[in-house]
């Protein structure tokens, strides 16, 4: 029973990851789309505020996750050993990378006295460091969440974690270069 309910934990901070993933990607394409600065305000409030989601999975997934490896994995298990590697390395891209450059998107967009945004501001929303690591962030989610129905060795652990990384890569430089500004002298508009 004992198990079980840990089991569950475990699951609803996997649930609450996602949750807050898909809020922040949502943010930040929104943020991308907006052709005003008060969106861009709205949004990039929001992708902060969801930032405080994060701590909380993290928690709901380590605990209840150790509990289980211990008392029934073992530490011997790849799949287990990778997937928490992983998710403390995907853990150190929020508040260090994603939150940091989250909050300065925020203080700019409050900052702007127009209704159009600046150049500047637009790349702040652009930043490639920040799309990269917020998609990379959420398909190493969607690669634990593999490796733990699956439950690879060694090798296909690696090469999931492996394919992961290049595929957050490959989703935030489609969204990026999908809505890459056309430059104008008077005005930034988006294909």
């Amino acid at each position: 029973m004992l198990y079980n309910v840990v089991l569950f934990l475990h699951i609803v901070g996997a649930v609450i990851i996602f949750m807050a993933l898909a809020i922040l990607a949502l943010s930040m394409v929104s943020m991308l789309h907006s052709k005003d600065t008060e969106n861009i305000k709205r949004w990039s409030g929001i992708a902060v505020k969801v930032d405080g989601l994060f701590p909380v999975s993290s928690v709901l997934i380590f605990v209840p996750g150790l509990y289980l490896t211990i008392s029934a994995w073992g530490w011997g298990t790849a799949w287990i050993n990778v997937s928490l590697v992983t998710l403390l390395g995907a853990s150190y891209l929020g508040p260090v990378i994603n939150l940091r450059r989250l909050k300065g998107i925020l203080a700019a967009a409050e900052a702007e006295a127009d209704a159009v945004p600046s150049s500047s501001l637009l790349n702040k929303v652009r930043d490639r460091v920040l799309w990269n690591s917020v998609f990379v962030m959420a398909m190493l989610a969607v690669g634990i969440l593999f490796l733990m129905v699956v439950k690879l060795a060694l090798p296909g652990s690696l090469i999931t974690m492996a394919l992961s990384v290049a595929a957050g890569f490959g989703l935030a430089h489609y969204l990026l270069e999908k809505t890459r500004p056309e430059t104008s002298t008077d005005t930034v508009s988006f294909r």
